[in-house]
């Protein structure tokens, strides 16, 4: 059954690496890619969970990867490498994760890394507006310029990438 039949949506295929040994990290991005996922997102080390040490690095230097969620406290040679692999560092609405987005913000202006701003949703109640995703990039201290690349251009960069519009 095709959902646009009933929504006006377009549905994509995709896969969240999320709790891995970084070791595999390369390996499930490919695999993930070969069974279909168009948009591959890994989980990074975000503040409020035990995510293994080194994951944010094994990301960013997988080129298969999209996009690294809520790095938390990312470094400059990570956000480096994102740039240099064309991988963009999640701003996250969600609770918790959103801690660092500032820091996010902050390391990705500075090496000029790609970013775009997530909800993370887990329930229909996560789900924001555009004007509060606006409001949640301000805070992180997205200058106004910056601000339409995280919400548009850098979504639709992604989309493009992989052949999805």
């Amino acid at each position: 059954m095709d959902i646009k039949n009933n929504w006006d949506i377009h549905v994509i295929p995709g896969a969240e690496i999320t709790h891995v040994p970084v070791e595999i990290i390369d390996k499930l991005a490919n695999r993930a890619r070969k069974l279909g996922a168009e948009i591959i997102v890994v989980h990074g080390e975000t503040l409020v969970e035990p995510v293994v040490s080194g994951t944010n690095l094994s990301a960013v230097s997988c080129p298969e990867v999209d996009i690294l969620a809520h790095p938390g406290l990312i470094t400059i040679e990570e956000a480096e490498l994102a740039k240099e692999n064309d991988i963009a560092l999640e701003i996250s609405s969600r609770k918790g994760h959103c801690l660092s987005n500032g820091h996010v913000a902050k390391v990705a202006l500075e090496v000029g890394a790609d970013l775009v701003l997530d909800t993370d949703t887990h329930a229909p109640e996560d789900l924001i507006t555009c004007e509060t995703a606006y409001k949640i990039a301000l805070g992180a201290g997205l200058p106004r310029k910056h601000i339409k690349k995280a919400l548009r251009d850098n979504p639709q960069k992604i989309l493009k990438k992989n052949g999805l519009i």
